[in-house]
């Protein structure tokens, strides 16, 4: 499978591990990232890549934005310079959930990080969220994050909104996942009931209170 041109590099690889990484990105960058976004370090081999889904995001300070928080009515220019022209910290996390290798994709952790520098792409391409989305044993990773304080039902509802949207509003996709989700957390209905509600919420056209109603 090829890189494709339709995804836009978010940012570079900070540092990271089998389990994820962290992404440094410029504030231009920030808007076309969210989170629960499917995304990939590509290193410069294209043969492999490391798919993750974004879990946190934030914007450290600096002095000068300390000074100007300080300040009566900042200038705008002054505040446009800080987020355009000087280097703000801001970082996503990444929580790995596949990868893909000689043209094939695996779901599980990847054998090995990626390097400090790798360019990081949204998974914006309709044709390779769907390729990654159709099967869904990542979904037992996101599930087993939860020991790492990572908000999983939070996750899993923006990453399934997300990609419900990219590949065209797939009600067949969704119903799919909820029923491996029951399957897969009959036994955690902490995480469950809020996950199905937030869900419900979140895609109110799709009749998800059955799937609610008998796990409530």
């Amino acid at each position: 499978m090829n890189s494709y041109t339709s995804n836009p590099e978010i940012g570079r690889v900070l540092r990271a591990s089998t389990v994820g990484y962290a992404v440094g990105c410029r504030v231009s960058q920030l808007s076309v990232p969210a989170f629960g976004s499917l995304v990939k370090a590509q290193p410069v081999d294209t043969r492999e890549a490391i798919y993750g889904l974004i879990y946190d995001m934030h914007i450290d300070d600096d002095p000068l934005v300390r000074r100007l928080v300080l300040a009566e009515n900042p200038r705008p220019e002054l505040i446009n310079d800080q987020r355009n022209n000087r280097m703000l910290p801001i970082e996503m996390n990444v929580l790995a959930v596949g990868y893909q290798l000689n043209g094939t994709i695996r779901y599980g952790l990847p054998p090995r990080p990626p390097l400090n520098l790798d360019p990081v792409q949204l998974c914006a391409d309709p044709s390779e969220v769907t390729l990654f989305t159709n099967n869904l044993p990542y979904l037992r990773l996101v599930l087993r994050a939860v020991e790492n304080k990572v908000p999983v039902d939070q996750l899993l509802v923006a990453h399934i909104v997300n990609a419900y949207q990219i590949r065209g509003q797939d009600t067949n996709w969704v119903m799919g996942v909820v029923t491996e989700l029951i399957e897969l957390l009959r036994s955690n209905y902490d995480v469950l009931i809020p996950t199905l509600e937030a869900l419900s919420e979140a895609l109110p056209n799709l009749e998800l209170e059955g799937e609610l109603l008998g796990f409530s």
